[in-house]
């Protein structure tokens, strides 16, 4: 009888147990999307985060560690945003929430893309996790998304390897201006800069006297740009 009356014990014990921890998770969520509504983003992502610390195994666990991304994201804190998604994925890869984490880490970075004239640390992060999100999940809802702004960010690094090179051309720095307009014809071959890569390699070519490539650049830069202004 002493046996099953600890075993009925312990089950109620670890009843209440679970039934405390609801509450307590629910109140705290609840909390938490009270500061969001309140736009009080440093606070709702404080709240979140408290979930998992204090209820790591209630239900309330992981949708509160999405929800402190998107509370830092709101909050423009990104890089806290980054480390807490990339914590996440590690942790939650086969997730149904893993979509969207990769895909608002990507934002993170995209959001914080500089002008050419900048270093693109940001522009190629933004690049990675935008093409890793079309990788693994083809079919997400983000994936379109994804699709339209890594054309905007080729665009941009094209732009900004362009703008590097014309720098290299003007100091004369032919070699690494060779170098910068070839990476825009191989990596950047969609992008509306290729034209203008193949004419500044004729350009060089013709100025350090090597007249056969530069006829072969005009000739590239003519058959399949002919509707170019870099064509006239």
């Amino acid at each position: 009888m002493k046996i099953i009356y600890l075993i009925l014990l312990t089950s109620l014990l670890f009843s209440c147990a679970k039934k405390e921890e609801k509450i307590g998770a629910e109140f705290s969520y609840i909390k938490a999307m009270d500061y969001l509504k309140d736009k009080n983003y440093s606070e709702a992502a404080k709240e979140f985060e408290k979930i998992d610390d204090e209820f790591p195994f209630s239900r309330w666990a992981v949708k509160s560690k999405v929800m402190v991304i998107y509370s830092y994201y709101k909050d423009e804190n990104y890089d806290k945003m980054v480390q807490n998604s990339d914590d996440f994925l590690r942790l939650n890869s086969t997730s149904e929430y893993s979509s969207y984490v990769l895909y608002m880490k990507g934002l993170s970075y995209y959001n914080r893309i500089p002008n050419i004239q900048r270093a693109q640390d940001d522009t190629q992060q933004a690049s990675f996790a935008f093409r890793e999100l079309i990788a693994r999940f083809p079919f997400s809802d983000y994936a379109a998304d994804c699709r339209d702004k890594i054309i905007f960010i080729d665009e941009h690094l094209a732009g900004a390897k362009m703008s590097v090179g014309r720098y290299q051309m003007k100091i004369k720095n032919y070699v690494g201006a060779i170098a910068s307009f070839n990476e825009v014809i191989s990596r950047y071959r969609q992008t509306n800069q290729v034209a203008e890569a193949y004419f500044r390699l004729s350009e060089i070519y013709d100025k350090i006297g090597l007249k056969s490539e530069a006829e072969k650049a005009k000739q590239h830069l003519t058959s399949k740009f002919s509707g170019s202004e870099w064509a006239k």
